[in-house]
């Protein structure tokens, strides 16, 4: 597992440093006015990208994910050791769309920004810092859904 989840980080951060756009630094108030960065995705010319079934198939699994856990987020009351198996459960669909992968060049581009900005939410988790790593999946995720076609996705508030 480990092997898988470093091939996958490295497939990631290979992929966001070929491509000519990256994930910005600047500070934006995001989701319930948490600040965090803002993701900068471009739109295909002006339209939202189509990506595959493997891509759908993994959003929707971590937005699950997440949503069943937001209360608790929100609240403060999601312990370290479940935001950890939070963690693991978003990098298993990640794993799961990189190793599947067979997106157009333009579209991969453009979803591995999404999925930078996820696993960095991942690595938060992962070190206990459950707000911060939350609120920037949430935000990959409300990032994603502007910039993807994905039947009945919601955003979240």
């Amino acid at each position: 597992m480990r092997t898988v989840k470093s091939f996958t980080t490295v497939a990631v951060a290979l992929a966001l440093a070929l491509g000519p756009s990256g994930i910005a630094a600047a500070q934006s108030q995001g989701h319930d006015g948490h600040g965090a960065g803002a993701i900068k995705i471009t739109l295909n010319d002006g339209v939202k990208w189509q990506g595959d079934q493997n891509m759908i198939t993994g959003m929707t699994a971590i937005h699950g994910t997440m949503a069943a856990n937001l209360d608790a987020i929100h609240n403060g009351t999601l312990p370290a050791e479940v935001a950890k198996g939070v963690a693991a459960d978003v990098q298993k669909q990640v794993d799961f769309m990189v190793e599947n992968c067979v997106l157009e060049p333009e579209v991969d581009e453009q979803f591995h920004i999404v999925l930078g900005e996820v696993m960095t939410g991942i690595s938060a988790l992962e070190a206990g810092e459950v707000e911060t790593g939350a609120v920037t999946i949430v935000q990959a995720l409300n990032a994603y859904g502007e910039h993807f076609e994905h039947p009945g996705w919601q955003n979240f508030n």
